[in-house]
């Protein structure tokens, strides 16, 4: 019984292991949370593992490929043509998932492409399983992840909300719309243009009243009124109030917020996380995944170089150098110069 015990425990701690994606030279792969490889720089680009899959672009025959690949390295969906996402022939559908999209509650988002020439009808989208095969497929413009058991899908320029099933369990009747949470969703009004929040009846008990609105995330929700972002509870009272240029959700119980002089991560209560002089440095920071956020500041002595992203997700260049950051705010993990040296084609001090 003990020896069972142990082994239990042990499958427990390699289960709860993260894994994030980070560079070495101009190679990706993943780490730790103590910052050791788990599976080498290889990949020309590694995004965030969501549901146990990562995606990783590779190079192939002289093309751009993405796969997916689990928390062994081993790729589980591969990409059936090139360009900028994966590609999959099933049936007679050519389906398409895009970098910025990531499973969740074992289903991915994906347009569908009909390969009959002569085809006229309708849009089609719907969701591909961890096995690569459709599970959900029906004439949508637009589908969203799933979440709280329900998915946003956009159909004739309105949104609402479909179950497992693929069957509307909210008419498409709003301009837009997020995704749930502990029961609630960000919807827009069709007819005011204004943002509030529904049930899963469809029915607002967060009025629209406010200009833009993000889902709830570990409790509060980003919303946009009067040109000021602040932070709503479910009740729809302010726990932050509106204040900051730009807001994001929160995530692993912290936000990234801009004011028109800074930039840097609050905590729930709206107070400045991690003010350790590392803000002083940032050039830009993405959300907390899985624990952690991945940084890039700049050395001393030296300013921020220029960056470019994709979906504001795909991290695609920059030449800072990169750090990762856990929920205490400590590194726990830097380039070395080295490698800023050698990307950026500048000589050693």
């Amino acid at each position: 019984m003990a020896t069972a015990c142990i082994l239990l425990m042990g499958s427990v701690l390699a289960a709860a292991q993260q894994l994030y994606p980070m560079r070495k030279f101009d190679r990706w792969g993943y780490i730790d949370g103590s910052g050791k490889w788990v599976i080498p720089p290889k990949y020309q680009m590694a995004l965030d593992f969501h549901d146990g899959l990562a995606m990783v672009k590779d190079t192939y025959q002289g093309g751009e490929v993405w796969d997916f690949i689990n928390e062994k390295g081993q790729k589980v969906i591969q990409s059936e043509y090139f360009g900028f996402g994966t590609f999959l022939k099933l049936f007679d559908y050519k389906v398409t998932i895009l970098p910025h999209q990531h499973f969740s509650e074992g289903l991915i988002p994906a347009s569908i492409q009909i390969l009959d020439p002569n085809y006229r009808g309708e849009p089609v989208s719907g969701y591909l399983n961890k096995e690569g095969q459709l599970e959900i497929y029906g004439y949508y413009d637009k589908v969203g992840n799933f979440q709280d058991g329900m998915a946003r899908v956009e159909k004739g320029g309105k949104a609402g909300f479909i179950n497992r099933n693929g069957d509307w369990a909210i008419a498409p009747i709003f301009g837009a719309a997020g995704s749930f949470s502990n029961g609630l969703a960000p919807a827009q009004d069709y007819a005011s243009g204004k943002w509030g929040f529904i049930d899963k009846k469809g029915k607002f008990v967060i009025a629209p009243q406010f200009s833009k609105a993000r889902d709830f995330t570990n409790g509060l929700a980003a919303v946009w009124k009067d040109f000021k972002w602040g932070y709503i509870m479910p009740d729809g009272s302010f726990a932050i109030p509106l204040q900051y240029r730009a807001a994001d959700s929160f995530s692993d119980g912290f936000a990234f917020v801009t004011t028109d002089k800074d930039a840097y991560f609050i905590d729930r209560h709206g107070n400045r996380a991690f003010d350790t002089g590392l803000y002083e440095k940032m050039c830009q920071s993405r959300a907390f995944v899985n624990g952690a956020a991945l940084m890039s500041i700049s050395p001393a002595n030296r300013g921020c170089n220029p960056y470019r992203l994709v979906e504001d997700i795909v991290l695609v260049e920059d030449t800072n150098l990169l750090v990762y950051v856990n929920a205490q705010g400590e590194i726990f993990y830097r380039q070395d110069m080295e490698e800023y040296y050698s990307i950026n084609k500048i000589r050693r001090p």
